[in-house]
């Protein structure tokens, strides 16, 4: 069941309840986005198919690379760590702004030329 109310900033919330799921809510410019999307969420929900999707829209590519590098990586090897962060760098240039929701594998493979992580690998 989704409820969309109007806030005291002009925005509209939309909050879709549905059993078995847990409560989920997404504050939107108009009235009818938010329409749109409690329907999309809804049926998604029914098909079985719904991704919280919040964390991943919040969280932006060079963070969460930033991260992988100071907790993953520095416990590797240091000749491994000091590859991860060179690479790390290309990276950084091409999906620098992207939110991790934003990455699609089309954008990623127009990237793969691009970033010398990828060539001259060994197999």
């Amino acid at each position: 069941m989704a409820t969309i109310t109007k806030t005291p900033s002009s925005t509209w919330k939309a909050v879709v309840r549905k059993r078995g799921w847990p409560v989920t809510i997404k504050t939107f410019r108009t009235k009818r986005d938010a329409a749109d999307w409690t329907r999309r969420t809804e049926d998604e929900m029914v098909r079985g198919v719904y991704i919280n999707r919040t964390g991943a829209e919040r969280l932006l590519f060079d963070k969460a690379l930033d991260r992988y590098l100071t907790e993953v990586s520095s416990s590797k090897r240091p000749s491994t760590a000091y590859r991860e962060s060179r690479k790390a760098k290309a990276l950084k240039k091409k999906f620098d702004a992207y939110s991790l929701a934003a990455l699609t594998p089309d954008l990623v493979a127009d990237g793969v030329p691009l970033c010398p992580i990828w060539a001259g690998r060994r197999r």
